[in-house]
C-alpha cells in the first residue's frame, strides 16, 4: 500500500524539532492527495486515545488551509495580495519612468556646462521640464471640490494648465521622449545584465537583448534558490543547536559516570599506585646518590694527582711519627703523675711549699736584678 487509507492522520516532525504537524491523505479517484494542518502539540498516543478528536481534525481540514485560515478567507487573502502586487507593479512602472526622466534632465544640466547643445536639444529639455513641472504642481493642488482651505497663492488648476507648452511642441517632445526613455532603459538593462553576468559585456546588442528578456526569470530563480538555501541553513542551524545541546547533555552524563567510576576504583588502585611511586622515588634517590658519589670521586681525581698523593703520604707519616712521640711523652708524664698521686696529701703540701719557695726565689731574683741596675 503506497499511501495511508482515507482519513488517516500522521504526526510529522520538522528539522527544527517542532511536533504536531498533521499529515492527512485521501484518495480522490485514483490520485492520492495530502494536506498539512497548522502545528499543534500532539502526539500519536493522543490521537490513538482520542479517536473522535481525530475525526474532528479530518472534518476541520476540509474547511481550512495549511496556514490555519478558512478556505474563503484564504481565497480573499490571495485576491488581496494579487491586487497589492498589481498596484505595486503599476507604481513601480510610474516610479521608474519618473526617475528616468529626472536622470535625462540631470544629464541635460551637466551637458550644458560642458558643451553647447543644439536648439532641438534645448527645446526638447525645456519642453519636458516645463511639462513635468506643471504636472507635478497640478497634482499637488488636487481636485478643487475636495479642498476645504483656499489653494496656495490662490492658484487653481486652470491657472497652471495655461502654462503648458504648445500641443505641437508637446507631441514632438513626447515622440522623442519615447526614444530617449527606451534608450535609457536599454542601457540600464544592459548594465544590470553585465553586472549579473560580466561575460556578457562582449556580446552583441541582439544577444544582450535576448539575455535581458530572460533575466527576470533567471533572477527570480536565483532568488528562490537563495531563499531555499537560507531556509535550509536556518533549519541546519536549529538542528545543529539541538544536536549541540543533546551532545552537551550526553557529555555531562559521561563525565558524571567517569567521576563515579573514579571514586569507586580510586581506593582500590591508590595503594598500588603509592607502592609504585615509592619504588620509583627510591630508585631515583639511589641513582641521585650514585651520581653525587661519582661527581665527588671525579672532583677528587681531578684535584689530587699522583705527586700530590705521595706528598700527602709523606706528611701523614711524619705527623703520625710526631703524634706517636707525643703519645709516648704523654704516657711518661701520666706515669709520673700517677706516682706523685700515690703520696696523697703530703705530696700536695710539698707542692705548695715548692711553689711558694719558687715564687719567693723569683721575687728575690727580680729584686737583685733591679738592685744591680740601680748600682750600675
Amino acid at each position: 500500500m503506497l499511501f495511508p487509507p482515507v482519513g488517516q492522520i500522521r504526526i510529522t516532525r520538522k528539522a527544527d524539532g517542532i511536533r504536531g504537524f498533521l499529515l492527512i491523505w485521501r484518495r480522490d479517484g485514483n490520485t492520492p492527495t495530502s494536506k498539512q494542518l497548522p502545528p499543534c502539540n500532539l502526539s500519536e498516543e493522543d490521537l490513538l486515545q482520542n479517536p473522535h478528536f481525530s475525526k474532528l481534525l479530518l472534518s476541520v481540514s476540509q474547511h481550512m488551509d495549511e496556514s490555519g485560515l478558512s478556505l474563503t478567507l484564504a481565497k480573499e487573502q490571495a485576491q488581496a495580495w494579487k491586487e497589492v502586487r498589481l498596484h505595486k507593479t503599476t507604481w513601480l512602472r510610474s516610479e521608474i519612468l519618473q526617475r528616468v526622466i529626472q536622470e535625462l534632465l540631470v544629464d541635460y544640466y551637466v551637458k550644458t556646462q560642458d558643451r553647447n547643445l543644439t536648439s532641438e536639444d534645448k527645446k526638447f529639455h525645456e519642453t519636458l521640464e516645463q511639462r513635468l513641472l506643471v504636472t507635478e504642481l497640478t497634482q499637488l493642488l488636487g481636485p478643487s471640490q475636495e479642498r476645504e482651505v483656499p489653494p496656495l497663492l490662490g492658484l487653481e488648476k486652470v491657472d497652471l494648465l495655461e502654462l503648458m507648452p504648445p500641443s505641437e511642441d508637446f507631441m514632438w517632445m513626447r515622440a522623442r521622449l519615447l526614444l530617449e526613455v527606451e534608450e535609457q532603459l536599454k542601457k540600464k538593462c544592459f548594465t544590470l545584465l553585465c553586472y549579473h553576468n560580466p561575460s556578457s559585456d562582449s556580446d552583441s546588442e541582439t544577444l544582450k537583448a535576448a539575455k535581458v528578456w530572460n533575466l527576470a526569470e533567471v533572477l527570480v530563480g536565483e532568488k528562490q534558490q537563495c531563499q531555499d538555501a537560507k531556509s535550509q541553513q536556518k533549519e541546519q542551524m536549529v538542528l545543529l543547536e539541538k544536536k549541540s545541546a543533546t551532545y552537551s547533555q550526553v557529555l555531562l552524563r559521561c563525565l558524571a559516570l567517569l567521576q563515579r567510576l573514579l571514586q569507586e576504583h580510586r581506593l582500590k588502585t591508590q595503594s598500588e599506585l603509592d607502592r609504585i611511586n615509592a619504588q620509583y622515588l627510591e630508585v631515583k634517590c639511589s641513582a641521585m646518590i650514585l651520581k653525587l658519589r661519582m661527581e665527588e670521586l671525579k672532583i677528587l681525581s681531578d684535584t689530587y694527582t699522583d705527586e700530590k698523593v705521595e706528598v700527602h703520604r709523606l706528611i701523614r707519616d711524619r705527623l703520625e711519627g710526631a703524634i706517636h712521640l707525643q703519645e709516648q711523652d704523654m704516657e711518661k708524664s701520666r706515669q709520673v703523675l700517677n706516682a706523685y698521686e700515690v703520696l696523697g696529701e703530703e705530696f700536695d703540701r710539698l707542692v705548695k711549699e715548692y711553689t711558694q719557695l719558687k715564687q719567693a726565689t723569683e721575687n728575690k731574683r727580680w729584686a737583685l736584678q733591679e738592685f744591680n741596675k740601680a748600682c750600675c
